[in-house]
């Protein structure tokens, strides 16, 4: 799970400040360990939560952590996606 930042007016990525952290991502992430937890996908089926608050951790999005030679699947979620977030979301959802 992502929560992108924005581009300011120059157009370059905000990165900025841990004063504000992000309520949605802790709340699914939480809501995904539950998940989780009781095995709402079925008895043996793990599922991996990395979760990225990007205004205070650099996202680069030709790196994620699915490794496509493992097998599996992979789902990135972007989380709390404001107007202002969403040309960012777009730029690190064609990468993924």
């Amino acid at each position: 799970m992502i929560k992108p930042s924005h581009y300011d007016d120059d157009g370059i990525r905000f990165s900025g400040s841990a004063r504000y952290p992000s309520n949605t991502l802790a709340c699914l992430n939480g809501l995904a360990e539950d998940a989780q937890r009781r095995e709402v996908l079925g008895p043996g089926v793990e599922i991996r939560l990395h979760t990225y608050d990007e205004t205070n951790r650099r996202v680069r999005p030709t790196h994620h952590p699915h490794d496509p030679q493992a097998g599996g699947k992979a789902l990135i979620g972007f989380v709390g996606v404001q107007s202002n977030q969403f040309p960012r979301a777009l730029d690190l959802a064609r990468h993924s």
